[in-house]
């Protein structure tokens, strides 16, 4: 088991006027998420609370009647040095609120209610878990381990929390990246890592739920796109076609134009609705892409609605049908693509008609690209 530190600010305090002890309710011990930590070998790794987990019924009643501490003792605190340590107590009213853990408490003490008057105004939670890698995604932030068992020990009063008020660990196993400390050292800002286009991109964990609510709307804009472009292309073929016959079927394509030319504006309307960089990067890099594909898989290859992974392993798999990606990383199958478009022979390759590069046939040339190839993950 290891022990763990969540914090949160005191709010909602009330002082008793008969005895002088503090109540403090609903206090927030701990949210469902995905929060990075630092271990013990200064590698950052994602853990998730599940709601499964810190919302089961062992958790929350684990927080009910707990002992409130002056900071975090040096040990678990216990019937032994509960007399050194205790401070204070938490109701046994734990309760879930959405995706949050609370709880009220009591604090006792006098030196300890004169430090929170004088501003000592935050509470951490002491507690114990247990660490199991497994790897998944919680609401589009992927994880590497998850916290099971978690269960509460004690309520700490702290002068300051951390960032977000988050949750981390200490002793000899893991803490908690703290936002503010990472300035401090001139290191980079806190990061996770979210799920974009079949892809693990890391971004600054506040911006995490914008930029992947702005990825799927972008993902929404390019479809309507790429769906006005297929009409638009079939209502030129139209065009084309009518344009070909007698004049009886002018008419038909004035119709045709008519709807081709409403299309257009459509798309016109919609690219400058949706104007900016992001927008623009993203066409440029999908018709970027298809230009490399396009010389494996042929001129009658059907690009609409595939995406760049899929893409990318249709253009393998026309080159080498053998190779075998199962369970392929996305980093994996983007290098042995960019591999393959600089090593690889596109002579004749499933009809492809446009000009092709200046190769070498010799024997060195294959067996090159054939190590390249069976040894890509050693050089990952």
């Amino acid at each position: 088991m290891l022990t763990r530190y969540d914090t949160a600010p005191i709010d909602k305090v009330a002082q008793d006027a008969q005895t002088g002890f503090i109540h403090i309710t609903d206090v927030p011990i701990a949210r469902v998420g995905v929060f990075p930590y630092l271990k013990a070998d200064s590698s950052v790794e994602m853990e998730a609370k599940l709601p499964d987990e810190l919302l089961s019924d062992s958790t929350v009643s684990s927080a009910d009647s707990k002992p409130v501490t002056n900071d975090h003792p040096s040990e678990l605190v216990n019937q032994q040095n509960a007399s050194k340590y205790m401070k204070g107590f938490t109701a046994d009213n734990a309760h879930v609120d959405n995706d949050t853990l609370k709880v009220d408490m009591t604090i006792t003490d006098a030196d300890l209610i004169s430090e929170i008057n004088k501003g000592k105004q935050e509470l951490s939670i002491g507690f114990e878990t247990e660490i199991v890698p497994e790897k998944g995604e919680y609401k589009g932030v992927a994880y590497d381990s998850v916290q099971r068992n978690i269960q509460i020990n004690h309520v700490a009063v702290v002068k300051h929390g951390r960032a977000g008020h988050s949750v981390r660990l200490i002793g000899d196993s893991a803490e908690m990246v703290e936002q503010n400390n990472v300035h401090k050292k001139g290191q980079s800002m806190e990061t996770t890592k979210v799920r974009l286009n079949d892809a693990d991109v890391t971004v600054a964990t506040g911006d995490a739920d914008k930029i992947i609510k702005l990825d799927a709307d972008n993902s929404e804009k390019q479809r309507q796109i790429d769906d006005l472009k297929a009409k638009i292309k079939e209502m030129q073929d139209q065009l084309a076609k009518l344009q070909g016959d007698d004049d009886k079927n002018k008419k038909n394509a004035d119709k045709a134009q008519a709807k081709a030319d409403a299309a257009e504006k459509e798309l016109a309307d919609l690219k400058e609705k949706y104007s900016g960089d992001a927008m623009d990067k993203a066409v440029t890099a999908r018709l970027e892409l298809i230009n490399k594909v396009k010389p494996y898989v042929g001129d009658s290859y059907d690009f609409a609605g595939k995406s760049e992974k899929q893409l990318k392993l249709d253009a393998i798999k026309a080159l080498d049908d053998s190779v075998d990606l199962t369970n392929k990383s996305d980093d994996y199958i983007d290098a042995y693509f960019d591999s393959m478009c600089k090593t690889s022979i596109l002579a004749h390759i499933n009809g492809y008609n446009g000009p092709q590069p200046n190769i070498n046939n010799d024997s060195s040339d294959i067996e090159k690209l054939r190590f390249d190839r069976y040894h890509l993950a050693d050089k990952k």
